[in-house]
């Protein structure tokens, strides 16, 4: 039940290395978007005690095309984000400077991997304990000895502040969960002086004053704080009836909130969710998926612990995370979504397992923080993705159509029908088959 396997990506100053074994050595360069075409030159040089410094010689070719800045990529990627684990790890108090300061490095190597998404906790373990640190509610519920409500937001503004403003993501906010695995829903009671919880299905009355009422109230204050064209109310993989009562609680509240699930696909409720992501293996039908564009809605799938391939586990050859990212564009969606991007287990840096749950499957990279193999080949994947995007374009405009039509054929291989789980061997040499068409 366990192996030891190279994926985290460490940030040693200095390393011990024992005679006659080798040292891998990741290199990351990033190209400034207004460098010149043409091949340049560096060195790595490697020295220790009672040894001759040895000189290793990196080139590079640049070529003359600028990719966007990643919050600018077209391919929709959402990993979620836990801001409890890292309070956790580096024992600083939740929400205090410390713990701001702590997340800033780890949530900007998201934004540049072209986050789309904040995730944001509106109730009480809304995965119940699914991860080592459950997520708490960002929001403070009040019910006063008169039965009248009050809302504290101060939790959520200064997190989504901080992504927005300080790390640069500010595309969509997605507010879990209104349908938790458990049915229990917080609010501090003022005549008891207590944590009180409702008890209620979607459905219930008592499920729809809970929500209803807090819902108007959410709306309002992401009027003012001009949060609310970019906030979804999210759910994921609930069932389709608790999801329709749902959804009548949220329009009854405010009819132009924006809806989003993570789940199975459901005609009879597509068209109210803003944001559909449905699992790795099924498709939108091409006359809805052509709607959904039309009016400017977000059609993506999803990869979980289910799926033995493709995925990025600790175990998973790392080509599969590039290859998920072509996928998106291969099975025609506008993105990807995975669950976990911190969720950190107990000793993350030495076992990567979590109860049931795969190696790897609750985070993809380490503290430090430090990136992984699995991570930097999604990255790699998303790079291919926005190439790919561009391509089309310039292709499109100038005519070009045998060499539109040679990297269509290629795109649409990335999909389960030609690449089952018995021939995932294939998909290294098919992302380095498409990089090679494309650089």
């Amino acid at each position: 039940d366990s192996s030891v396997v190279a994926d985290v990506l460490d940030i040693n100053k200095t390393l011990p290395v024992r005679r006659n074994t080798t040292q891998p050595i990741w290199a990351n360069v990033w190209v400034p978007q207004d460098a010149k075409p043409g091949n340049y030159t560096a060195q790595i040089t490697v020295s220790g005690k009672n040894m001759k410094p040895q000189t290793l010689q990196l080139k590079l070719q640049v070529i003359n095309r600028t990719l966007p800045s990643p919050q600018q990529w077209a391919t929709n990627l959402d990993l979620w984000q836990n801001p409890y684990s890292v309070a956790r790890y580096y024992k600083v108090p939740l929400w205090s400077k410390e713990h701001f300061d702590a997340m800033r490095p780890i949530m900007k190597m998201l934004a540049d991997a072209g986050q789309y998404s904040i995730t944001t906790s509106i109730m009480h373990k809304p995965w119940n304990g699914q991860t080592e640190d459950h997520y708490d509610s960002m929001v403070t519920r009040i019910k006063h000895i008169d039965g009248s409500w009050t809302f504290d937001y101060a939790v959520f503004d200064r997190y989504v502040d901080f992504m927005m403003n300080d790390v640069g993501i500010n595309r969509l906010i997605a507010s879990y969960t209104m349908i938790p695995w458990d049915l229990r829903f917080d609010y501090y009671d003022e005549a008891t002086n207590r944590i009180q919880f409702v008890k209620a299905k979607p459905g219930d009355a008592a499920y729809t004053e809970y929500w209803g009422t807090f819902l108007r109230d959410f709306a309002k204050h992401l009027r003012q704080k001009g949060w609310f064209d970019k906030t979804c109310i999210a759910m994921d993989e609930r069932p389709m009836k608790d999801m329709q009562a749902a959804i009548k609680v949220i329009k009854d509240a405010d009819k132009d909130y924006k809806i989003s699930l993570a789940g199975i696909y459901h005609e009879e409720i597509e068209r109210d969710l803003y944001y559909y992501c449905i699992a790795y293996g099924h498709d939108f039908p091409q006359d809805v998926l052509a709607r959904r564009r039309a009016e400017g809605k977000i059609s993506t799938y999803y990869t979980c612990c289910t799926e033995g391939f493709p995925n990025t586990f600790t175990f998973s050859p790392p080509a599969e995370a590039a290859w998920m990212a072509v996928h998106a564009l291969g099975g025609d969606y506008d993105g990807y979504l995975r669950w976990s991007y911190n969720s950190w287990t107990r000793d993350p840096l030495r076992d990567s397992r979590f109860r049931s749950w795969a190696a790897g499957d609750t985070y993809c990279i380490y503290p430090g923080p430090r990136s992984s193999i699995r991570f930097e080949r999604l990255i790699e994947g998303l790079q291919i993705c926005e190439k790919i995007v561009q391509l089309r374009k310039e292709y499109k405009r100038t005519g070009q159509k045998a060499k539109l039509q040679k990297l269509n054929n290629m795109v649409k291989k990335f999909t389960p029908q030609a690449v089952p789980a018995s021939k995932r061997a294939l998909a290294a040499p098919m992302v380095k088959e498409i990089e090679q068409l494309l650089n």
